[in-house]
């Protein structure tokens, strides 16, 4: 009877000194998960015309105007090939709706993450009537901000364009965050 019982002893030793094992290993663990992914050398950071735009480890670029942070995919120095002479201003869509025509959700969450501060609101639209579905608002280009996202096929080009208070991106897929964003840098007039 004694050497079971001894045995029971022996067993719940055991049982706290894995237990302690277990806590040490976890902190240790989460301390080391904590400090070992902090690298402020991982940072890139640029100037572009008197703006620091600092890209950490998410990928995106983040900068400040007038207490306003921003963020965005690309670096203005990115998308310096894409030409866009819009006369967009910020005040244009200060506390009105912004409407957005399209399916693709990358460039559309892009500028709705920079601008919904801004808007009044921001919900999808149909424009002038053209493939609706659904119960969308029929929206049009002379009263009502609107973004029209389009996906271009094969032989068509790329632009960005504007005509009246509608902007039309019309790029690739895997282009229009980087059309999105040129966009947003000639809105915020960098």
């Amino acid at each position: 009877m004694r050497s079971i019982l001894g045995k029971k002893d022996n067993s719940k030793g055991n049982q706290l000194i894995l237990g302690i094992g277990l806590i040490i290993l976890m902190l240790f663990s989460t301390l080391g998960y904590a400090l070992g992914g902090r690298n402020k050398d991982a940072n890139e950071v640029i100037d572009y015309k008197g703006i620091e735009f600092i890209q950490d480890g998410s990928g995106y670029w983040k900068f400040v105007i007038n207490n306003y942070e921003f963020l965005l995919k690309y670096n203005p120095q990115e998308i310096q090939d894409i030409s866009f002479n819009g006369n967009f201003v910020l005040t244009d869509f200060q506390d009105k709706p912004l409407y957005f025509v399209g399916e693709s959700n990358e460039p559309m969450i892009e500028i709705a993450r920079n601008l919904e501060r801004f808007v009044l609101r921001i919900q999808n639209a149909c424009i002038n009537g053209e493939d609706c579905e659904g119960d969308l608002p029929i929206k049009d280009c002379f009263g009502d901000n609107i973004i029209i996202i389009k996906e271009l096929g094969d032989g068509e080009s790329e632009s960005i364009s504007q005509q009246g208070n509608c902007l039309y991106i019309s790029a690739s897929y895997a282009n229009q965050t980087r059309y999105a964003d040129k966009f947003m840098y000639k809105l915020l007039d960098i």
